[in-house]
């Protein structure tokens, strides 16, 4: 790389050299690597550049590049277009040439030419008045700038310029990151300075030479403000004369009234929302010394207020009290004034307005400085500027629709822009470099502060050659040279492989030839996939299986394989199934071919009537048994281990035109609740069998969950150590496994392990639950509860029952019209929630009648058991918050508190997902209410 730093202005093209010595070239790419890095002064970590591995580049900045052809030559160099600020710093460049590898570092440096004027370019001024030069230097970058003055005398000698004279103000920053600043020089000049020239001379780091402007200064002689005397005594008047010209020369030095000269709201007037902005005012050359200064501010359709006020009386002394009383009513302005005096009696104040701008506020306001002084004959001067606030749009990441990307499927990317303003700005999509029209984007939507946000979605087909893309979403206001930005990166696509029927070749294979089975797989990227083939449960080995690619189709870069086997099939192979395994990206597909060998019997089933299963409900399965000989053949039904007695038939044999036989074999069963998951097993045992063939299914009934009946107790108001029974009814579930508990209260009485399960005649269980009990007297309306659980559809059911014991009074009235059953059915994740203490629940209702897409909407939800205190309430629509139209209100009569939201709907919507949040400090709760729209 170079030693020196590579120098390079903004916004303009660069390349960081990197070349490759001690090899041969042309180089072999497809053994290289080569990185490039970079490392700001703001960061301590590496941030990666570009990649070029084994022939394929990757950009992480947009627009960096390497060119191929260079790189074959031994030179790396990075090439990048349009180079900002923030990309100074150091680069590295690592180069691998396998097995070597190296690295080295360059600097790079972004700077801006600054543009000088001078102003004005002619100066004619009265010999002894005062005149003010001004050097303005814009727009340059680094911050770093010497400004010098050099008088040029009609000798053409050069002379020094008094520092006292010299007055060079703070630098400015822009919005695009460079800077201005003004330099003044105080002039009053005599007679004998009429012709000079005043030079400016800038020295930067970005320019070769120095850059210098100059003004050309004319002097006249003065108009005389005493009358001609009427005569001329000589005798007489020369003291006159000389005491008038002394009186004269005081006067105009030390006395004379000067109006104060005004350079008002130099600066950035276009602000940043919320950032700091500065304002310079300067007011220069006056005299006497008392001048007031006030600054108003006139918001939008509101009256003007007086902000600051300042004298340079109290200058010496202190600040007034009504300029500190309105520096605590708008704290969004600071203000910094200085009074200096010159050698002639004039006066200077510069002032420092410090801004804090926000949109809502200060944007279109006119911000006012008025001047009061005893030379101003017309009465105070008024300098007005309008303020232009913007807030520059920020972009959240952006999502993608699915975590699954597919190729040839269509995907949203969603990206949301929110406070910014104005609410026009340009939005860009780009793939890489390339831009893309197929964006969509929401109605813009204003903020309580002023701030817009709206979302924008791009909807397209990823395809092969996507894949390692940067799909970017750019937003900028007009006026501003900068873009934000939000990335995703399209790393993984897939596409499953179409996987063919498993093909035998012959089509009837026989004991002791060669047999190949084989196998497409057809239409998939990426190309990693795994096959593996599989003998029943028993894995073959890849020394059996071979692989071939079919030629892939260039337009699609999709990918296609072929997989075969060969085997030589014994006796015990017949009726085994052979599978092949396709895994591809986490995905695994399976095809199955059972290997019917010539001369031994086949079993085709099984088939279902009907198709559904029901509990109850009379089921058959069927099988066929053909192409054996001789006759004589066993077959044999299981229920998981045990052999079926009855329900099974098989039918007279028949024989074919070959001497075959075939049958037909049947199961009839009607399916209960105990039957649930079994495995049902037909067997084929012939002669020509070296083992049995074996089917075998499964018995795919639906989980049902429990219905649990009121608790009865008998007696119904049991007296003090009576003994009462309590029982709940427990019907109509499946599978059996189910579990019953009873507790008084919270502690556990009675546990039911072993139970006596009955079938009903809808074929689902049945089961009596019971409970002894002998009650104290402390026991009176003591809460009993029988607790159900059922596993397989994960259903919990409690039932409650209060118990009363004979001869207690109660002040309610009769005890036989209290409610003494309550139900609570939830998950069992919570069983117990809702016992003593009701856990906080949601429950959202729509109040407006029949909403329309297009029109506004309201939502209530109602959170039982806690209030609003250090409570957090969200609502969202979708993924999105929906940060307007929120009140939360506490229940008077009812432990709870109320939340509503207003939002107006898309006109193209038909439902809508809306989410109710609440956070308290211990836990979260929520719930969605899908919102259907006319």
């Amino acid at each position: 790389m170079k030693t020196k730093p590579v120098i390079t202005s903004l916004n303009d093209n660069t390349s960081i050299a990197c070349q490759i010595h001690g090899y041969d070239t042309p180089l072999d790419i497809s053994k290289m690597g080569v990185t490039w890095s970079r490392k700001t002064s703001n960061t301590d970590k590496e941030e990666t550049l570009f990649q070029f591995l084994a022939g394929t580049s990757t950009s992480y900045r947009l627009g960096t590049s390497i060119s191929k052809d260079e790189l074959i030559r031994g030179n790396a160099s990075l090439f990048l277009p349009k180079v900002q600020f923030k990309e100074a710093g150091t680069y590295r460049c690592k180069v691998t040439v396998t097995p070597s590898a190296a690295e080295d570092t360059g600097v790079l440096e972004v700077v801006a030419q600054p543009a000088v004027n001078l102003f004005p370019e002619e100066v004619t001024i009265e010999s002894d008045k005062e005149k003010t030069l001004s050097c303005e230097v814009k727009n340059f970058y680094p911050n770093s700038l010497n400004i010098r003055w050099v008088k040029v005398s009609k000798n053409h000698q050069d002379g020094g310029v008094a520092g006292e004279d010299i007055c060079t103000g703070t630098s400015v920053e822009n919005e695009d990151g460079t800077f201005n600043v003004i330099s003044k020089l105080r002039l009053q000049p005599s007679l004998q300075d009429s012709g000079n020239v005043y030079r400016c001379i800038v020295s930067h780091k970005s320019l070769q030479d120095n850059l210098l402007v100059t003004a050309t200064l004319t002097v006249t002689a003065p108009k005389s403000d005493v009358g001609t005397l009427a005569g001329i005594c000589v005798g007489t008047i020369l003291l006159c004369i000389f005491v008038t010209a002394v009186v004269a020369f005081i006067y105009k030095k030390y006395l004379k009234r000067i109006p104060p000269n005004i350079t008002a709201f130099t600066g950035n007037v276009e602000m940043k929302h919320l950032e700091d902005s500065v304002l310079y005012c300067q007011i220069s050359g006056f005299r006497p010394k008392c001048i007031m200064v006030d600054f108003f501010l006139k918001k939008h359709q509101q009256e003007k207020e007086k902000i600051y006020s300042w004298k340079s009386i109290q200058q010496d002394t202190k600040q007034s009290s009504e300029g500190t009383a309105l520096l605590e009513k708008f704290r969004d302005f600071q203000f910094q004034l200085n009074l200096q005096s010159h050698d002639n009696g004039t006066f200077e104040v510069s002032c420092t307005i410090h801004v804090r701008p926000n949109v809502h506020e200060h944007d279109n306001a006119e911000l006012s400085l008025e001047i009061s002084h005893e030379a101003l004959q017309r009465g105070p001067t008024i300098r007005t500027t309008l303020l232009k606030v913007r807030a520059e749009p920020n972009l959240d990441p952006v999502l993608c629709s699915t975590d699954e990307l597919k190729l040839d499927e269509p995907l949203t990317l969603t990206c949301r822009i929110h406070s910014f303003f104005p609410k026009t700005i340009e939005l860009q999509w780009c793939k890489d470099e390339q831009a893309l029209e197929e964006s969509v984007t929401s109605e813009e939507t204003k903020r309580s502060d002023g701030l817009f946000f709206y979302t924008t979605n791009l909807t397209f087909v990823p395809k092969a050659e996507d894949v390692g893309k940067r799909f970017t979403c750019r937003a900028k206001h007009r006026h501003s040279h900068l873009y934000k930005e939000s990335s995703w990166q399209l790393e993984n696509l897939v596409l499953n492989p179409q996987v063919s029927e498993i093909v035998c070749d012959p089509s009837i294979p026989e004991v002791g030839k060669s047999v190949t089975l084989s196998c497409t797989m057809t239409n998939y990227y990426p190309a990693e996939c795994q096959v593996h083939w599989i003998r029943d449960f028993e894995e073959l080995g890849n020394a059996a299986v071979r692989m071939q690619d079919i030629q892939p189709n260039t337009a699609t870069n999709l990918h296609h394989k072929a997989s075969y086997i060969t085997i030589m099939p014994q006796p015990e192979d017949h009726a085994v199934t052979y599978f092949m395994e396709v895994t591809h990206c986490s995905r695994t597909i399976r095809k199955a071919y059972p290997l019917m060998l010539k001369g031994f019997p086949k079993v085709t089933g099984p088939v279902f009537h009907p198709n559904d299963m029901k509990y109850g409900d009379p089921f058959s399965i069927t099988y066929e048994v053909m192409d054996f000989y001789p006759k004589d053949i066993q077959v044999q039904w299981l229920k998981e281990e045990d052999e079926i007695r009855s329900g099974s038939f098989m039918e007279d044999l028949k024989q074919d035109s070959k001497g075959c036989f075939h049958t037909s074999c049947k199961f009839d069963l009607t399916p209960t609740a105990l039957d649930y998951g079994k495995k049902i097993v037909f067997r084929v045992k012939h002669e020509t069998l070296t083992q049995p063939i074996t089917k075998y299914m499964f018995l795919k009934l639906p989980a049902k969950s429990p219905t649990v009946s009121e608790i009865r107790a008998t007696p119904a108001r049991p007296n003090v150590d009576e003994t009462v029974c309590l029982e709940a009814s427990i019907s109509d579930f499946a599978p059996k496994e189910i579990k019953v508990a009873w507790y008084k209260d919270w502690m556990k009485l009675q546990e039911d392990n072993t139970l006596n399960l009955q079938s009903a005649r809808n074929g689902l269980c049945f089961y009596v639950s019971k409970l002894q009990f002998s009650p104290k007297a402390s026991d009176n309306k003591t809460s009993l509860r029988c607790e159900v659980t059922h596993l397989a559809t994960h259903c919990f059911i409690e039932k409650f029952f209060e118990l009363k014991l004979r001869d207690f009074s109660t002040s309610i009235g009769d005890l036989s019209t209290l409610t003494t059953n309550q139900n609570h059915e939830g998950s069992l994740t919570n069983p117990r929630s809702s016992i003593l203490e009701r856990a906080p629940t949601l429950t959202i209702q729509c109040l407006t009648n029949n909403p329309k897409a297009g029109e506004n909407v309201t939502l209530q939800c109602f959170i039982y058991g806690i209030s609003t205190d250090n409570t957090y309430v969200s609502w969202y629509k979708g993924r999105y918050p929906i940060e307007e139209g929120i009140e939360n209100t506490d229940c008077e009569d009812k432990p709870g508190f109320t939340t509503s939201v207003n939002f107006k709907t898309k006109g193209d919507e038909k439902e809508c997902k809306i989410r109710c949040e609440v956070v308290t400090e211990d836990e979260t709760f929520e719930e969605t209410y899908t919102l259907k729209l006319g």
